[in-house]
């Protein structure tokens, strides 16, 4: 016996320390953060590497006029200022890279030809171009000389005897940034196609040039500019290390939940000793607060007090705050959304909610077999009592309406159907307690309103208050 009392003192003893150990519980559960002190990442760029600002940036018209001499062959007798005639160009293009670029590029007008008459021209063609100096972009932002050497491919068409021969066309290109927008060009050019391309000559055989001086403006569209690349690799290693740090977090909360399971059983079996020694009642104080939130959820409880009178607020704009029921009641903590009382229903709780013959929460269908009065399944039956006691409980009024499935049967017999349904299901609320003076019945006939088809051959059950009800109160 002596042994007995001395591991009862050593169980209270214990269970008083943890009970003075636990924090108290709010109303509202708060959410804890572990927040993790990182140093913040200075970018470092990649040596010599840059990026456009935007991909489908850096494209760039360009506009220009100059003077274009034919040398042939034969070449004929005069000299290059001799041959020379007006040409212009257009072109069209973008920069991929600070040095590499492409354009699309159309030139034409006039040439002298090895008979020295004058001939109309036209050239397009492709060219590559590579900016020299575009590795300066890696150290500075704005660069405003550029030199780009290209070379490109295209045809040559001579309007007088429509020829159009295969031509290569090269050369180099310098720029002058004058703004974000426009920058000034010169370019020297030249021309190889085959000799005949004039006329005279021998097919099939290089020889034939141009030279072309030209002058004119480049105009940048879109997002122009280029950014030095960042080094990835200092983010990587911080996100390895936050990686590893969320595993340890991970495992420590593990830890602490395995810990919690095993005190909250623990808890329970030493529970059930008082209850085996019959001392229970004296030491259950011990216990008060802690079996709703700690042996069953382990989890603060919300009080949902204020969220209930403000729904009913919501709902019902001029409700006074005083129960039609003739007493001023508050929604209090065993009414709450979360109510300790699971024998409370929901749904008694926002009554308050509802205004004259509005229907109180969801109406309650019974379905029905096929040209019957019969339930296609008994067990709906047991909603009726959960109906009667709202009703009675709270002197609601009942709506019953019957309905059948108007793709079968006759108007006639589907009116009949209807009213036999809703009686069938107001005698059974009668014998369940509610006066028959509050129970209306209706029968919509054949109805073709709900998906599937045997959804129409229903008796739909509405509580709803009525002044009458409410004055009799």
């Amino acid at each position: 016996m002596t042994k007995q009392i001395i591991f009862i003192f050593a169980l209270f003893c214990s269970i008083q320390t943890w009970a003075n150990s636990q924090p108290e519980q709010e109303d509202t559960v708060r959410y804890t953060s572990h927040y993790v002190a990182t140093e913040q990442i200075q970018p470092v760029y990649l040596d010599g590497v840059v990026l456009p600002v935007r991909g489908s940036g850096n494209w760039f018209v360009s506009i220009a006029g100059g003077t274009t001499a034919f040398l042939g062959t034969p070449l004929g007798c005069e000299d290059v200022f001799g041959r020379m005639k007006p040409s212009y160009s257009l072109a069209v293009g973008k920069w991929f890279t600070p040095s590499v670029g492409a354009r699309i590029n159309y030139s034409g007008l006039q040439f002298k030809d090895a008979q020295l008459s004058t001939q109309d021209y036209h050239h397009i063609h492709a060219d590559l171009l590579w900016n020299v100096l575009g590795h300066r972009y890696s150290r500075q932002e704005q660069v405003r000389w550029s030199l780009a050497p290209f070379a490109g491919v295209g045809l040559l068409h001579h309007v007088a005897n429509g020829h159009n021969p295969f031509a290569i066309s090269y050369g180099v290109q310098g720029q002058y940034r004058i703004s974000q927008r426009v920058s000034a060009m010169l370019e020297l050019s030249g021309t190889t196609t085959f000799q005949d391309f004039d006329g005279y000559g021998k097919p099939n055989r290089l020889g034939d040039k141009m030279l072309s001086l030209s002058a004119g403006f480049i105009f940048h569209l879109g997002k122009v500019g280029w950014k030095r690349a960042v080094d990835a690799t200092p983010y990587i290693r911080q996100n390895e290390w936050l990686t590893d740090y969320v595993n340890i977090l991970s495992e420590e909360n593990n830890h602490y939940k395995s810990r919690f399971d095993r005190d909250k059983r623990t808890l329970i079996e030493l529970k059930k000793i008082l209850e085996i020694e019959g001392l229970l009642d004296m030491y259950k104080h011990l216990f008060e607060d802690r079996d709703s939130s700690i042996i069953n959820c382990g989890y603060p409880r919300n009080n949902y007090s204020g969220l209930n009178s403000l729904r009913a607020r919501l709902k019902n704009r001029k409700w006074d705050g005083v129960s039609p029921f003739g007493r001023i009641e508050s929604i209090s903590d065993s009414d709450c959304l979360v109510s300790e009382n699971r024998n409370i229903l929901a749904a008694d709780t926002t009554i308050l909610m509802y205004t004259d013959n509005q229907c109180i929460g969801s109406p309650v269908y019974f379905f029905f077999a096929l040209n019957s009065d019969r339930l296609t399944d008994a067990s709906q039956m047991l909603n009726l009592d959960e109906l009667a006691r709202v009703a009675k409980k709270h002197n609601l009024c009942v709506r019953v309406t019957g309905a059948a499935d108007s793709s079968t049967g006759t108007a006639a017999i589907n009116d009949s159907l209807s009213v036999l349904r809703s009686g069938i299901i107001a005698a059974e609320l009668e014998q369940r307690g509610i006066p028959a003076d509050r129970i209306v019945k209706a029968g919509k006939g054949g109805i073709a309103d709900y998906l599937p088809i045997e959804a129409n051959r229903h008796t739909k059950v509405e509580l709803y208050f009525s002044k009458t009800t409410k004055t009799g109160d």
